[in-house]
């Protein structure tokens, strides 16, 4: 990231030399005293949008963001291979992205009455088909009977 933001440095020098040259060369040669602050005008744009660009880019690098569509839509067609409304369904499902690294979150749902011997195999089975169709991706998936349901932020305000 700091290679691909010195490159962009340099360039946009280049274009501002390059911007005050032909300023000089076109005033010199024409007599048109306002295509300099024309071109100055034009460079410092120029230098402002590198900037925010930049700004942009080493923001994203140090924030997680979600999975792309295409990893989320591969990961959803690999649930619905493994998903039984009758006996399996997935929820909760929550991704990320850390620089390299994809990470993906669920909650597998299956009957109480299954062994945790039976529960712990598809749930090998289902990270594995996952990190098979999304490379890099790490699933961490946590189990539960059908009838629990996990609820987030539904803690009861102190009186």
């Amino acid at each position: 990231m700091a290679l691909a933001a010195d490159a962009r440095h340099l360039i946009t020098d280049v274009w501002t030399s390059v911007g005050v040259v032909a300023g000089l060369l076109g005033v010199m040669a024409t007599g048109w005293h306002w295509l300099d602050p024309l071109l100055a005008i034009v460079v410092a744009l120029n230098i402002l949008r590198e900037g925010v660009h930049l700004l942009h880019e080493s923001t994203r690098g140090l924030m997680d963001e979600a999975l792309d569509a295409d990893s989320l839509a591969q990961v959803q067609a690999v649930l619905d291979s493994f998903g039984d409304p009758e006996a399996v369904r997935f929820d909760h499902i929550v991704s990320r992205t850390a620089g390299q690294r994809r990470f993906v979150d669920l909650h597998m749902h299956m009957p109480a009455s299954w062994t945790l011997r039976r529960a712990a195999a598809l749930r090998a089975s289902v990270e594995q088909a996952l990190m098979q169709a999304v490379p890099g991706l790490r699933a961490r998936i946590e189990l539960l009977p059908s009838d629990v349901e996990a609820h987030f932020n539904d803690r009861e305000e102190p009186a």
